[in-house]
């Protein structure tokens, strides 16, 4: 019997495991069947409306998991942070891009303001001393500093309140002005092996922070000693109330606990541009290495291993500069060609500018690259960067720190009784301002936009990082004794014009006493012998 040949235009389908499955399980458990198949239907449309969602050639090896916040953070912070200390360490640009951070953000530092004198005497006293640092080192400003680089560097930092006896002094032998100082400790210090742990009333201790029934936090369980100190105990750690305690980590996730470092999302990068930097440096030694090779075209060289060498000395055996030798006949010279290297400075850029977009900080603070960059680039990088520094201030530093440490400061003042108050003192914090690319353009910018009423002086002085009602005190005094002195100053807007020419008569500004009075000069005093108005004058 003879069977005809079908030819097929396409193989047939192979059936997948899903499938044969449900062939198999649809006879006895239909209902179970039926649910397997929807869930796989309709994952099969999600991965047609979402190609990241499908499992293709393209998505292979590509690891999504769904863990909250915490799980994927706890195992990763120690790494990444040590990780990250040892590139800050040897990387100049990594150095270079923290430091950018800090300086940009808290500059000079971020300075409160209380219409209470008697609270900013006492704050002047601490805060603007080393008085306030545990460690005796820095000021307030310089913790600020010290803290915003902890969370980038380390992705956290833990802040704790320590109280002092009234006669404790500072590391000057001088006596504190507000009983109580600022100890900066490092996220090292919490003891993370205490996780996913329930307390008795109910709450949960996740990665060493301890929290209440209803979510609050209520303690920290802190080491007394850094674990990686070579004079470390190994001590258990201790259980430190929330209320002395300040942590600080910029939040990106809800219900995130901790964080990593800002360089997380880019350190395989940062470790490869090392390594081509450095595999770089060796190819160039390499090349500016110069190898000669002589070559015999008669007899092949010397003589053979073990046998004595009846040839004559080579006619060259080093190169000094100038050298003009003549060759025996047969003997030829070959110049090694060392490799070169010329894209070395596109990738470099192209790579720093990638790095310094991911950790939010300029390319031209980083690098210290300020090449083909013009007035409208730079102010246009400077306006799309503004908005990353006022989240460091405003969203992190300000609240996390600034306004908790005035309230403890004051709170100490007043149970020392140094300070008459039951309230805490309201305050304002006013953060240093962007410095001018182009004053002479900008400044005239500010005087139009006050003069036209679109802003007041106080807020281009707050702006500016001045205080309005200090710096109005300051013009109040200045002017006075400008006038008392009887000097007249071209800026003095009272007198002159902006253009530089006198006023014209103004009732309300008060007289130049050393000035001579002129008959026209309308703040001349009167002439008890002159003339009523209309009368003749005698003669």
């Amino acid at each position: 019997m003879a069977f005809e040949r079908v030819e097929r235009s396409e193989p047939p389908r192979r059936r997948t495991f899903g499938e044969r499955l449900d062939r198999i399980t649809a006879p006895v458990a239909p209902r179970w069947t039926l649910k397997r198949q929807r869930a796989r239907y309709a994952g099969e449309i999600l991965a047609r409306h979402y190609e990241g969602a499908a499992s293709t050639y393209r998505t292979q090896g590509w690891k999504k998991p769904g863990t909250d916040a915490n799980a994927a953070i706890g195992p990763a912070a120690a790494n990444l942070r040590n990780a990250v200390r040892d590139l800050v360490r040897n990387n100049p640009y990594a150095a270079a891009a923290l430091a950018s951070i800090v300086n940009e953000t808290i500059g000079w530092g971020i300075v409160p303001d209380s219409t209470n004198a008697r609270a900013m005497a006492l704050w002047r006293a601490w805060g603007e001393s080393t008085a306030c640092d545990a460690d005796g080192r820095h000021d307030f400003y310089g913790l600020e500093k010290l803290v915003l680089r902890t969370i980038a560097e380390s992705g956290e930092v833990l802040i704790r309140r320590r109280y002092r006896l009234p006669g404790d002094v500072d590391t000057n032998g001088r006596p504190l002005p507000i009983p109580m100082q600022l100890q900066i400790v490092e996220p090292d210090f919490l003891d993370t092996a205490k996780d996913q742990i329930t307390t008795p009333n109910g709450g949960r201790i996740i990665q060493g922070i301890e929290f209440s029934p209803i979510g609050q936090r209520v303690a920290y369980w802190m080491f007394r000693e850094h674990p990686g100190s070579i004079a470390g105990s190994f001590s258990p750690s201790v259980r430190i109330p929330a209320e002395g305690v300040l942590h600080l980590f910029r939040g990106e996730r809800p219900g995130q606990v901790r964080a990593v470092s800002w360089f997380a999302p880019s350190l395989l990068a940062w470790k490869d541009l090392d390594d081509y930097d450095d595999a770089t440096l060796v190819k160039q030694k390499i090349a500016a290495c110069l190898a000669v090779f002589v070559r015999d075209d008669l007899d092949g060289g010397g003589a053979p291993l073990g046998e004595p060498n009846d040839q004559p000395t080579p006619a060259i055996d080093a190169l000094v500069p100038g050298m003009v030798s003549n060759l025996p006949a047969g003997r030829q010279i070959s110049v090694v060609e060392p490799p070169r290297v010329n894209d070395f400075g596109d990738y470099m850029d192209r790579k720093l500018r990638g790095l310094a977009a991911g950790l939010r900080v300029l390319f031209s603070s980083m690098t210290g690259d300020f090449r083909d960059l013009s007035f409208s680039a730079a102010r246009m990088e400077r306006i799309a960067h503004q908005p990353d520094i006022d989240d460091h201030r405003w969203r992190i530093v300000i609240p996390g720190f600034c306004d908790p440490v005035w309230a403890w400061a004051m709170e100490a003042a007043a149970i020392a009784g140094v300070l008459k108050t039951v309230d805490t003192p309201p305050v304002d914090w006013t953060p240093p301002p962007a410095q001018f690319i182009d004053p002479a353009s900008e400044g005239l910018a500010i005087l139009r936009n006050v003069r036209s009423g679109i802003t007041t002086m106080q807020e281009e002085l707050r702006a500016r990082g001045l205080n309005p009602a200090k710096v109005l005190a300051e013009m109040k005094a200045w002017n006075e004794a400008l006038d008392k002195a009887g000097v007249v100053l071209d800026s003095d807007p009272r007198r002159m014009t902006q253009a530089g020419q006198a006023q014209s008569a103004n009732p309300a500004a008060p007289a130049n006493p050393a000035a001579p009075a002129t008959p026209n000069d309308p703040n001349a005093p009167a002439d008890p012998n002159a003339p009523a108005d209309g009368a003749a004058a005698e003669g």
